[in-house]
């Protein structure tokens, strides 16, 4: 791992710095170099807004020239950009959590779905998961989404404020309304970069598997060669 660092293309919303929190010291054992994409909110890459698609192209580029091994991103709803991004970049890229769906589908004994929780369910749309890989039509999934909820609204906001109680209580909420209507939920991947914090709790609270952002960038960083 010597010598690897990770890329985080962040949103201009300040990313939470709780314990296990994505963005927060000592998530990961190796070193990691956040950046800002310029005009890039919760509110304009959720509403799968194409101007800031530009402005990811250039953070990676800039990333990979300040020597980082490999690239993710703080929003699963980028996935729209992932093809553009990794495109112009040489380093492994992975923008969202979304890839990971298809991984965590194969694991699964037959006739078993992914569950996915995401920041809102209103807008997590087949755009989203055609441009991770896969599509509803290859792999059975049921989404929740925390939209409505306090956690919701303060994500939205230019500096959220969002006890981890809080998030954990609407996080667990969501999962275990969608595992009461969806029984055939065996699994359960994190479309939110904020919902990481919140995994263990879940793991715990519902007896599932849990695979989210930090899932994602270990895999990411242990697969990328080291940079010369």
């Amino acid at each position: 791992m010597i010598g690897k660092t990770l890329g985080i293309l962040e949103l201009e919303n300040k990313p939470m710095e709780h314990p296990g929190a994505l963005s927060a010291p000592g998530t990961f054992p190796f070193p990691v170099r956040r950046l800002t994409v310029p005009g890039a909110t919760t509110r304009n890459v959720v509403d799968g807004d194409p101007s800031v698609k530009d402005a990811y192209i250039r953070s990676a580029r800039q990333l990979e020239d300040e020597g980082v091994a490999a690239i993710i991103a703080n929003c699963g709803f980028s996935a729209v950009f992932q093809a553009e991004v990794s495109a112009a970049v040489s380093v492994p890229v992975a923008l969202s959590s979304l890839l990971l769906v298809p991984l965590v589908a194969k694991t699964l004994p037959p006739g078993r779905k992914v569950g996915i929780v995401t920041y809102d369910a209103s807008k997590l749309k087949e755009d989203h998961f055609r441009a991770a890989g896969w599509s509803s039509r290859e792999i059975d999934v049921a989404i929740a989404g925390i939209e409505g909820s306090e956690s919701w609204h303060q994500f939205a906001k230019p500096v959220p404020v969002i006890p981890q109680a809080l998030l954990i209580n609407d996080v667990m909420a969501a999962a275990t309304s969608l595992i009461k209507t969806e029984p055939d939920v065996a699994a359960l991947v994190f479309e939110c970069a904020g919902f990481p914090l919140t995994a263990e709790p879940v793991r715990i609270g519902t007896g599932l598997p849990v695979a989210d952002y930090v899932s994602l960038a270990k895999m990411i960083i242990e697969m990328s060669p080291p940079v010369s």
